[in-house]
C-alpha cells in the first residue's frame, strides 16, 4: 500500500509541470505604435498649365515731333501656356521661383491707329508672353496666398498696308522683342494630393523702344518710340512632385 502511494505521488509530481504549462495564458500582443500623419508642405517642384485673358496698351510717339505727344491704343486677347517652378516652405512662409511661357492672341486691328488715310490698315500683335519671377507667399495649410515679381518678355509684331493698288501700293512689317518687369499675385489651393489649382493676376511694364518696321512699295514709315503694358488674368493647374 505504501509503495502505491509513493508511486502515485511521483506520477503526480511529474504530470504537474506539464499540466501547469497547459494552463499558462499567452502573453498579451503589443500593437505597434501608429505613425503620425505626415505634415503637409508646399516644398517641392511642380509643372502645370494656365490660360486666360490679356489686355494691352501701346503708346507711341514720333521722335521727330515730340510736341505731338503720345498716342495710345488698346487691345485684348487670350493666353494659353505652361509653367514650371519650385517652392520651399519655412514655417508658414513659402518662397519659390517660377518660369512661364504662353502663346498670346492679343491683337489690334485698326484703320488708323496713329493717323493714316482712308483705306489704311494696321495690325499690331503680341504673339507670346513669357516670365521669370520669384514667388513669396503665406500658407494656410492647403491654401497659399502669394505675390510675385520678376522679368517679363514679349514681342510686338506689326503689319501695315496703305490700301492702294498698283504702283502706289505699299506695306510695312516688323517684329520687335521686348524685356520688361512683372508684378502680380494670386491664390493656390491643393485640392488633392499632388494637384493644385490657382488664380493669378499680373501686370507687365515695357519701357519705350525705337521701332521702325521694314517698308516695301509706296509706304513711308518713320521711327516711333513705343512703350507697352500688359495685364493678364489667368487660372491654372499644377502637378507637384
Amino acid at each position: 500500500m505504501g509503495k502505491k502511494l509513493i508511486l502515485t505521488a511521483a506520477l503526480l509530481s511529474l504530470a504537474t509541470p506539464a499540466f501547469a504549462a497547459d494552463i499558462i495564458e499567452p502573453a498579451p500582443v503589443v500593437k505597434a505604435p501608429i505613425a503620425p500623419a505626415p505634415i503637409f508642405t508646399w516644398t517641392g517642384f511642380y509643372i502645370g498649365a494656365h490660360g486666360g485673358g490679356a489686355w494691352s496698351k501701346w503708346s507711341g510717339m514720333d521722335p521727330t515731333n515730340p510736341a505731338a505727344g503720345w498716342s495710345s491704343v488698346t487691345a485684348s486677347g487670350g493666353v494659353v501656356g505652361g509653367q514650371i517652378g519650385g517652392n520651399y516652405q519655412i514655417s508658414n512662409f513659402v518662397v519659390g521661383l517660377e518660369g512661364t511661357g504662353a502663346w498670346s492672341s492679343v491683337t489690334l486691328n485698326s484703320n488708323s491707329p496713329f493717323g493714316g488715310g482712308a483705306g489704311f490698315t494696321f495690325s499690331l500683335k503680341n504673339d507670346y508672353i513669357a516670365t521669370v519671377a520669384g514667388r513669396f507667399g503665406v500658407a494656410f495649410d492647403y491654401v497659399l496666398l502669394y505675390a510675385k515679381g520678376g522679368a517679363a518678355f514679349t514681342r510686338d509684331k506689326y503689319y501695315a498696308n496703305n490700301g492702294l493698288a498698283g504702283a502706289f501700293a505699299g506695306s510695312a512689317a516688323g517684329a520687335f522683342n521686348r524685356t520688361g518687369w512683372l508684378a502680380g499675385g494670386g491664390v493656390e489651393w491643393m485640392f488633392m494630393p499632388n494637384w493644385s489649382v490657382k488664380a493669378e493676376y499680373n501686370y507687365m511694364g515695357f519701357s519705350a523702344i525705337n521701332e521702325l518696321p521694314v517698308t516695301t512699295g509706296n509706304l513711308v514709315a518713320t521711327p516711333a518710340n513705343v512703350k507697352l503694358n500688359i495685364q493678364t488674368g489667368t487660372v491654372g493647374v499644377n502637378y507637384h512632385f
